[in-house]
């Protein structure tokens, strides 16, 4: 199964995979996805992601994407609601492989 595939179904049906839905289990659950691929499903996406906040290329991707989902609030301040940071997660994925897949990287 293709991995952008798969997270569509996982984000849509967490239960089915063992995960109650939060921001946490997502990460874990990726990265285990990641792991067994020889860190190749998302090889690049932190420095992406670095990229595109201007700063963190220290950081690893789930801290990258809090902080995008923090400045994007505007204030810059205060942490993200759950189910804000999940959504912008898969969104920030789903960008990130369709432009690699595009070789537009």
């Amino acid at each position: 199964m293709e991995f952008s595939n798969l997270l569509v179904r996982v984000q849509g049906r967490p239960g089915a995979y063992g995960l109650n839905g939060s921001y946490r289990e997502y990460v874990a659950f990726i990265n285990g996805c990641d792991a067994i691929r020889d860190w190749s499903l998302l090889g690049g996406f932190r420095e992406w992601l670095a990229e595109r906040l201007g700063r963190g290329t220290n950081l690893v991707w789930w801290e990258l994407i809090r902080q995008i989902a923090v400045a994007e609030r505007g204030n810059g301040s205060g942490e993200p609601e759950e189910p804000i940071l999940v959504d912008r997660m898969f969104e920030l994925l789903d960008e990130f492989l369709i432009q690699r897949a595009s070789n537009t990287l």
